[in-house]
């Protein structure tokens, strides 16, 4: 799938009617993705520690705690909540202890 404009480009050769080059289209808009990334396993546990932020944190400091990487958790601590459960069980026990030691 070409990302060029169409175009017609005319190519004349000596003693030759001009012959029109194909048309090349391109789609004007993006396919609609039909199935989402994660599945309602990975997307119930992440929800769930997004919420328990929020309501622990606050905004600011929920969203900044859950997109930087966490040495403890061994990575971004969404990604470890939408992993798996155990992960989920951990994140929780980081928010926790993350806003008893963090007055909001």
């Amino acid at each position: 799938m070409s990302t060029a404009p169409e175009t017609i480009a005319v190519v004349a050769d000596a003693g030759d009617a001009p012959v029109a080059a194909p048309v090349v289209k391109r789609r004007q808009f993006r396919t609609a993705a039909t199935k989402s990334k994660l599945s309602v396993e990975e997307a119930d546990r992440q929800g769930r520690a997004v919420r328990l932020a929020f309501e622990k944190m606050g905004r600011d400091a929920s969203r900044a705690f859950l997109n930087e990487p966490d040495a403890a958790l061994g990575g971004r601590p969404l990604d470890v909540a939408t992993a798996s459960a155990v992960g989920l069980a951990a994140v929780e026990a980081a928010i926790v202890a993350h806003a008893a030691a963090t007055p909001r």
